[in-house]
């Protein structure tokens, strides 16, 4: 491991600059925290409500650093002494093939990582959601969720990966066609998991006849925006955070709505909030991020082909050899600047669409009144931060901050 290895290099920027970049970030958004409530949302959001909020991102941003450190220093004290090469002679010594081998090691470091993770995820989980009034799940639910989280992927991830290996290792071309192979499950993703996967971890109900039911299909009506169903799901089994969202595409999409939405916001409110995700559709927004993110699949797919192929990229790494497997996970490392520049991008793109949608609501509801008194309520419901840094907007965020969305609105 030299300096004079460009893989070498980038890992390090990778880890430990990518490290202090967030923490820098993280930095600025705490120090644009505030006392007092902008004038704008002060008939929503009470002063004790902001306070709260204030202290609800000074509790994450301190987990979140802890976290991250930890992360860090597993990883680089596993790099450094080594791990890497140990974890490739254990798996090797099995004698098993190339390919179970491959699903062994990444499923090794995978599992590694969960657990790592699990500590600080179960802290965030029942200390700060609990303590600030926003967490619903209890601990079997907690543990449920993780258990058909790893079936899940074991279930549908392990092909994936096994059919990435074999193309690596016998086709011509590899990194287009493990692109390809990958591009073609993540938009079949987007078809299945609304559909099978989702109910596995939440209860979809039809809505039942009444008020709010005849004014979203009128307003689909109205949008020529075919719906199949309407769902009531049950989010507050986990949180009391709302959230609304389509599923499907063409004359089969469905409306899902939280049941914590329904219970803090008015008809007109979710009329709105539903106008708007009826913009994205209708604004081709949906065909934008998906072209979008296979781009940048397609760009990192080109980077690891060079990596995969160049033994410099396994001795940065303190890896004798090609191992293909453990080169899919030690890539992500080296990739991960180039990753932020792509999704500083990304999320400008997003953040573009989040008003082209939002002004699609108001005039399709012919005010946008609405949305603003909707997008205040979700605000500080959710102990949203009101005046972001925007450094850490451009890292983070995919949408715009309310104060913005509100402005434009208000235009």
């Amino acid at each position: 491991m030299r300096l004079d290895n460009p893989w070498f290099v980038m890992a390090l920027i990778g880890v430990i600059g990518w490290f202090h970049v967030k923490l820098l970030a993280d930095f600025l958004n705490l120090r644009r925290l505030s006392d007092s409530v902008p004038e704008s949302l002060n008939d929503v959001v009470s002063e004790e409500d902001h306070l709260k909020a204030k202290d609800y991102h000074i509790d994450h941003a301190r987990l979140d650093v802890l976290s991250e450190a930890a992360g860090l220093a597993a990883l680089v004290g596993f790099w450094w002494v080594g791990g890497f090469q140990w974890l490739a002679l254990q798996v090797q010594g099995l004698g098993w093939g190339s390919i179970s081998s491959g699903l062994l090691i990444l499923g090794s470091l995978v599992v590694a990582s969960s657990l790592l993770n699990l500590p600080f995820e179960w802290y965030s989980t029942f200390k700060i959601e609990a303590a600030y009034g926003l967490n619903r799940t209890t601990p079997g639910t907690f543990v449920a969720d993780r258990v058909k989280g790893l079936v899940m992927a074991c279930a549908l991830g392990g092909p994936l990966v096994a059919g990435i290996l074999w193309v690596l290792a016998n086709v011509q071309a590899a990194a287009f066609w493990a692109w390809a192979l990958t591009s073609l499950f993540g938009l079949l993703m987007t078809w299945i998991a609304p559909r099978f996967l989702m109910p596995i971890f939440m209860k979809f109900t039809p809505m039942e006849p009444g008020e709010l039911r005849d004014a979203i299909l009128a307003l689909a009506r109205k949008q020529n925006f075919p719906v199949q169903e309407i769902y009531v799901v049950d989010g507050s089994r986990r949180s009391t955070k709302a959230n609304a969202f389509f599923t499907g595409i063409g004359n089969t999409r469905r409306i899902a709505l939280f049941d914590t939405l329904l219970a803090t916001h008015s008809t007109d409110e979710i009329i709105a909030v539903l106008a708007h995700e009826i913009g994205h559709a209708k604004l081709g927004h949906v065909p934008w991020m998906i072209t979008a993110g296979l781009l940048q699949s397609a760009a990192m797919f080109a980077c690891l082909h060079f990596a995969l192929s160049d033994v410099r990229f396994y001795e940065a790494f303190g890896v004798q050899g090609t191992l293909p497997a453990l080169g899919l996970a030690l890539f992500s490392i080296v990739w991960k600047p180039w990753s932020v520049v792509l999704d500083i991008l990304h999320g400008m793109l997003s953040r573009k669409h989040e008003f082209q949608a939002d002004e699609y609501a108001k005039v399709a509801i012919g005010t946008g009144e609405p949305l603003i008194s909707a997008l205040k309520k979700l605000s500080r419901d959710h102990l949203a931060h009101l005046t972001p840094h925007p450094f850490y907007i451009l890292l983070h965020h995919s949408h715009p901050p309310v104060l913005q969305r509100i402005q434009a609105l208000s235009a």
